[in-house]
Parts: structure tokens; sequence; C-alpha cells
């Protein structure tokens, strides 16, 4: 999976790290100027999230200093919602407070190298998005387009609720909410791949009234 280097503070309450690696990315953390640039050299990750609001570190400062001795290396950096950053920092994307856990995890899954972000694991269950091909420890299963998108979706939000007009919206484009038969065909058959025994889901559940959630 995608190494991730994680700058934080040491003494940090609060580390993004346990959502990072709930993702099952391999998680470099740093607490020092000088570790991070070590680190940037040598682990050579394929993101850099550099939390400038949980230390003292001028985080545009250290983006520079990074991106002068390391290149090609992407930088996510964590700001609080006063602080200024201009387009010397060397930063790709910079996300300001206040924002989710989601949100931030969202954002690393969009700024991971093609391919790194390709796989996805959670638990048992690893699916190639490029492929569609899902695996659950020895057995592995084709899936259909929207089958794949679906699951896609599952994954990247575990044990989250995603409603089923989100679903409809993301996968089949659509508003219409009028007959979601096509969502409950394709949640039946993901239970078939997935689930020890379709007829009681104990992984893709449903939350009555509302929409499905996948638990991790």
């Amino acid at each position: 999976m995608p190494t991730i280097l994680l700058i934080e503070s040491a003494r940090s309450k609060s580390s993004y790290a346990p959502y990072l690696e709930r993702r099952k990315y391999d998680v470099i953390r740093a607490s020092t100027v000088k570790q991070a640039l070590a680190c940037a050299r040598d682990e050579a990750p394929a993101l850099i999230v550099l939390d400038s609001i949980s230390s003292r570190i001028d985080g545009p400062r250290l983006c520079r200093a990074i991106r002068a001795r390391v290149d090609g290396i992407a930088i996510l950096l964590l700001v609080r919602s006063n602080v200024e950053v201009d387009a010397t920092s060397g930063a790709d994307f910079v996300l300001r407070l206040p924002f989710t856990p989601r949100k931030l995890l969202n954002r690393v899954a969009r700024m991971l190298p093609s391919g790194e972000a390709d796989v996805l694991t959670l638990d048992d269950v690893t699916l190639n998005v490029a492929t569609r091909c899902v695996r659950l420890g020895k057995k592995e299963h084709q899936l259909t387009p929207k089958q794949s998108q679906l699951l896609e979706i599952f994954m990247r939000q575990p044990n989250e609720v995603i409603t089923r007009r989100q679903l409809m919206k993301a996968v089949w484009n659509t508003d219409y909410m009028g007959d979601t038969r096509t969502l409950d065909v394709h949640i039946r058959w993901l239970r078939q791949i997935i689930e020890v025994d379709a007829g009681k889901p104990r992984r893709l559940v449903t939350v009555r009234n509302v929409g499905y959630k996948l638990k991790a």
C-alpha cells in the first residue's frame, strides 16, 4: 500500500495517523524538521501530509525546504484558517480548518500518484479499482463497472452511512428516487460476493430508511 509521510508534533493529541492507517496506508511519522527532510529523502513516500496545525513548524517554510531537497512528491499542507499560504510554498494542496477526517482522507486519495490509490484494502477485502477485481482471502471475483463503483464508495468510507440518494447520484448520476430497485439488486449482488451469508449480511448492512454502511 502507499507510503505516506505524516509530519506532525510529537505531542499532538489529535494525530491523523490512525485515520490514515485505518485506510491501510503505510504511515511514517516525523516530528522535527530534520526527521521530515530525512524521511522525505530516504523513504520516498507517495505523499507528504504536513500538519502545521498541531505543531509550531512553519508549514509553508518547511514545504519550501522539502521542495528544495526532494522533488516529485506531492505535499498536502494542513493549516489554520488564518494562515496565509502563497504560491511559493511548494504545497500541492492546502487544507484549512475546519475540516473532517473524512475530507482529509478523500483529499489524500485524490493526491496519490496514479496507480497508488487503485488498490483498496479493508480487513480481508481487496479491490483493484482499475481491473474491477475483488479478492477475499484466496478467492477472486470479477465485478461489473457498477458493482465496482459501489464497492469503491463503501471501501473509501468504511463505517459511514451512505444514503441511497448519494449512491444513486454517484453511480447512476441521477437524483430520481422513485425507483431504486436497481440499487437494491446491485447491493444484493455485492453481498453475495463479500458476505458469508448474503441473506444475513454482517458486513454491508442496511441502515433503515437511510442507506447502507460497510462495517470495518
